[in-house]
């Protein structure tokens, strides 16, 4: 690795723009961990609130599509001319220059029910590097791996808007060489397990959910699976399993710029013309949200979506009454053809 020094200001990449400020991987001071090959640690730079949440296993049930294990083949300059260049003022000459890398699926550990499917191979654009007076010096994230050709990890990719498959945020991508969590690349440098174990562990908030990194630290991609099938999705963000993660999560997270929901505007993806999927828990989310606009009228609704996850899912076991009863009830408020109303994706 080369000397690596502090810069502000590059962006994580394409698809969550301006998500994540980077700073360079620096030789100064000694490893954050105490473990590794003795490569620089990060240095402390400014780190803006990413697009998506995406360090504990409630972050990737509610916003990931598909979790797999990776491997890094080839990375790749991404040149724009006259874009990354310093223009301050201050003549410094410094220039960002942007990074793809290509990843290949070596196995599919975790799906979202209806997740899109997962390409055998993936390619996006990641941390790249400072060029200055014709130096090139490597950038990367705090708390998150960079992405070092040979080197595998467990990552938890979404589908954004425009189709481009990305790892959710920088909390989910987890080193994974040798066939353990927390082995191989982290921030730039290579560390055992138990050293990102302990790096993790230094990071507890007490109270707060643990991240899936110090969960499974040390574990196989097993592990990891197991952590997901535990989880629950945030049940404002599991009403929306159509929409590409920024979107589902600026509504879990109910932004000042969202308009507050109506019993209509929650019903809508439920429209027969906007051909979602829905396993049975998540339509019973859908219709418990229903619910609690409903008023009076609640208690079909809430009937339904309690014979949806007390039963196996089937028609043959949903209370129909309820749900004719639903149906009614949806049609007549938002005039909204909602077919059957049973879960489409078993």
């Amino acid at each position: 690795m080369t000397t690596r020094t502090k810069i502000a200001g590059a962006v994580l990449g394409a698809v969550v723009a301006g998500a994540l400020a980077l700073v360079p991987l620096t030789d100064d001071g000694p490893a954050a961990d105490g473990g590794g090959d003795g490569g620089g640690s990060l240095a402390a730079g400014p780190a803006e609130k990413e697009a998506v949440p995406s360090f504990t296993a409630t972050d990737w049930v509610s916003y990931g599509d598909q979790v797999a294990v990776v491997r890094v083949t080839a990375e790749h300059e991404l040149r724009e001319p006259d874009e990354g260049a310093d223009t301050d003022g201050a003549g410094t000459g410094e220039d960002y220059l942007a990074r793809t890398v290509d990843l290949q699926v070596k196995e599919r550990v975790w799906a979202r029910s209806g997740a899109p499917a997962l390409p055998s191979s993936v390619s996006f654009t990641a941390d790249g590097w400072q060029v200055k007076d014709g130096a090139r010096k490597e950038l990367g994230s705090p708390d998150s791996s960079r992405l070092e050709v040979g080197h595998e990890y467990v990552v938890t990719l979404a589908r954004f808007s425009g189709g481009v498959w990305s790892p959710l945020g920088s909390g989910g991508v987890l080193p994974y060489d040798h066939g353990r969590v927390g082995e191989g690349e982290f921030e730039g440098r290579t560390v055992t397990s138990e050293a990102y174990r302990s790096a993790w562990e230094a990071r507890a908030v007490p109270g707060e959910e643990p991240p899936v990194a110090s969960r499974t630290a040390g574990k196989p991609s097993s592990a990891v699976r197991e952590v997901l099938r535990g989880a629950r999705p945030d049940a404002t963000a599991a009403r929306y399993p159509g929409l590409d993660p920024v979107t589902r999560y600026r509504k879990a997270a109910g932004g000042a710029s969202e308009p507050a929901e109506t019993f209509c505007s929650v019903a809508a993806p439920l429209a027969v013309s906007e051909d979602g999927r829905y396993t049975p828990e998540e339509l019973a989310a859908v219709l418990t949200g229903l619910a609690a606009l409903a008023g009076r009228d609640a208690a079909p609704l809430r009937a339904y979506a309690a014979s949806l996850t007390a039963g196996d899912g089937t028609a043959a076991a949903v209370d129909d009454t309820a749900r004719e009863a639903s149906v009614a009830r949806i049609e007549r408020e938002c005039g909204t053809d909602v077919g059957e109303l049973l879960p489409t994706d078993m």
